[in-house]
């Protein structure tokens, strides 16, 4: 199928609509007329660019669009305020919709795999939103209204360019997997240990020299991953997660002695660490018995 006629806006009962793995590279205007719409799904096809009466579609609440050539989306697309999925990823897009905030409903977003550089301001009013990924764009920075997305529980952002996050991301209180793999952050934000609901953190391959001192206040913390860095230390205050269960910080530079307090972390809940070529890691104090001493000594 390679195009639908402008008379496919007369379906006006219509809910839902699958035309996916299609040779689409246009869509009518009249699919604005679709009023009663309520999933449309157009993954993989070879669209380039939406109708502007796409925002007319005030049913509707999933949309796939992912796999396609879109290079940019209608101004008209905050107007979908019903919508709660967003898939749109491996398309070529270089920014959102000024008023992608509209989208007041929008719970889950993918938008992985484009070419965006930078999110606009009004990304931080899209409260209700829970799952976003953005993986593998070229996002250098993240808009100070980020920290706005009270109800955010998983975000991706790895494979860009980040090279720090905006002071506002400690707000994010119902954060609880992040994963920054792959960026070049040097740095964390202060109020990153405000992120007292985060369960998962993944920060390897980065620019990290140190970690802030707030980050012991991450109670809930249970994977930690800081591997490819660029540490020399930790906070003093490290061995306060008591809730960790896997650490991996192969490949860093620390040489600082740890404290006997963090090797009673590490033997009371502790699974194997990583620290392989972590620049000759002096360990001085005594190694207690358990699953933590073990972990260590297989990867000393």
């Amino acid at each position: 199928l390679a195009e639908l006629p402008e008379a496919f806006g007369d379906l006006r009962q219509l809910r839902m609509l699958y035309l996916s793995s299609n040779q689409l590279t246009t869509l009518p205007e009249s699919l604005g007329r679709l009023a009663a719409l309520q999933k449309l799904n157009l993954g993989d096809n070879r669209l380039v660019a939406l109708p502007e009466s796409f925002g007319r579609l005030s049913a509707l609440q999933e949309l796939c669009l992912s796999h396609n050539r879109l290079v940019r989306l209608p101004e008209s697309f905050g107007e979908l305020r019903a919508l709660q999925l967003l898939e749109l990823y491996h398309n070529r897009l270089e920014s959102l919709p000024e008023n992608i905030g509209g989208l007041v409903a929008l719970r889950m977003l993918y938008i992985g795999a484009n070419d965006l550089t930078a999110l606009p301001e009004s990304f931080g009013q899209l409260r209700a939103l829970r799952n976003l990924s953005l993986n593998a764009n070229r996002l250098v920075r993240l808009p100070e209204s980020f920290g706005g997305l009270s109800s955010l529980r998983t975000l991706s952002s790895s494979a860009n360019l980040l090279i720090e996050l905006p002071e506002s991301f400690g707000n994010l209180s119902s954060l609880q997997h992040l994963r920054l793999e792959g960026n070049r952050l040097a740095r964390l934000p202060e109020s990153f240990g405000q992120l007292r609901a985060l369960r998962t953190l993944q920060l390897g391959i980065n620019h990290l020299g140190v970690l802030p001192r707030s980050f012991p206040h991450l109670a809930a913390l249970r994977t930690l991953s800081l591997n490819h860095n660029l540490l020399t230390s930790l906070p003093g205050d490290f061995w306060r997660l008591s809730e960790l269960q896997d650490v991996d910080l192969r490949w860093n530079l620390i040489r600082r002695t740890w404290s006997e307090r963090f090797f009673d972390l590490a033997s009371s809940c502790l699974r194997p660490l990583g620290l392989q070529c972590c620049g000759g890691l002096a360990v001085t104090a005594p190694l207690p018995a358990g699953r933590g001493r073990a972990a260590l000594e297989r990867q000393a």
